[in-house]
């Protein structure tokens, strides 16, 4: 018998919780660092005030100056939004539905080896839903290993 979901222990995904985790890591990043915000707005090619803005939360980012913070900072920067993305993922479902996806997956790549003993891009193409599936049945898995106070 499998324990029912407990719903609440996931981080909610809202605009509010992505503009905190930028907002952290950028805080956590100019300390560290010891920059302005004029520093701060120069790597993101934006001005003084706006690069407060995002430290504080108060402004969203467009992409151009994400990929700018995350080319600079990477992990520095990313790792909260990262974190948010992963943890706040809604379950994935039954064991028994994760065991069925990893094996379907690792069906499609014993198929793919039949003809030439070799997984080529078009046959990991053509079962990339079954492979990112897997994946996701996997990182399922593996999260039942992080502490409580980590997942919530």
């Amino acid at each position: 018998m499998t324990n029912p979901a407990i719903h609440g222990n996931r981080a909610v995904f809202s605009a509010s919780s992505v503009l905190d985790a930028i907002s952290k890591a950028l805080q956590e990043i100019k300390a560290a660092d010891r920059l302005t915000y004029a520093d701060l707005g120069a790597v993101l090619g934006k001005s003084e005030d706006q690069a407060a803005k995002y430290c504080d939360g108060s402004a969203t980012m467009d992409a151009v100056t994400f990929g700018r913070a995350k080319r600079e900072w990477n992990g520095r920067f990313t790792g909260y939004f990262d974190r948010l993305c992963v943890e706040s993922r809604p379950a994935f479902g039954s064991d028994r539905h994760a065991s069925n996806a990893i094996l379907s997956a690792a069906v499609a790549m014993c198929r793919a080896l039949e003809d030439d003993d070799v997984i080529d891009k078009n046959e990991v193409l053509g079962s990339r839903s079954e492979l990112e599936a897997a994946r996701d049945a996997i990182e399922a898995q593996l999260r039942k290993l992080m502490p409580a106070e980590v997942r919530a």
